[in-house]
């Protein structure tokens, strides 16, 4: 398994970081299956690959509720899910999030995807996010990427190598 940590993430650079993945070419769907605590920045995450997307970021809101929520920038659509209230498997799957998963040019966040595990597609980029444990007063997060698809882990590698660059 492919596994990076990036640290001291703080909001501007997790801006820098969706803007990075934005701007890397790709010619498949992506799959963010996105854990952490409450307040570690799953739903942010969202926000700034809409901003980078050229959304407005302050319209993606947590999908608590209603679960999924789609929105379509000039290139790109984002699914934006939340995992925290759905029930069961079932329930899981009636969303219709393997259309999702298949979708041209579709970007999924999946916040609490730890909660269906086994439903997430087997190249999913999962994205642990917590808050900086070492420096919790810093408003910094440790960011943690794994992959076993290889393409998408190498698209991976390459925007965190582009993020570096720029710094």
């Amino acid at each position: 398994m492919n596994l990076v940590t990036l640290d001291q993430v703080d909001l501007k650079t997790l801006a820098r970081l969706a803007d990075a993945f934005v701007r890397e070419p790709i010619a498949f769907p992506v799959c963010f299956a996105v854990t952490g605590t409450l307040g570690a920045g799953k739903t942010r995450w969202a926000q700034e690959l809409a901003r980078a997307m050229g959304l407005d970021a302050s319209e993606v809101t947590s999908p608590t509720f209603t679960l999924l929520r789609t929105y379509h920038a000039q290139h790109h659509t984002l699914h934006h899910v939340d995992a925290y209230r759905v029930g069961d498997e079932d329930e899981w799957w009636e969303l219709g999030l393997e259309e999702c998963y298949q979708e041209p040019n579709a970007w999924t966040v999946i916040e609490w995807a730890d909660r269906f595990a086994e439903a997430m597609p087997p190249d999913a980029i999962w994205m642990q996010i917590d808050i900086q444990a070492d420096l919790p007063d810093s408003g910094t997060r440790e960011i943690r990427f794994r992959c076993e698809d290889p393409e998408r882990w190498n698209w991976v590698e390459r925007v965190l190598q582009s993020l570096r660059s720029t710094e």
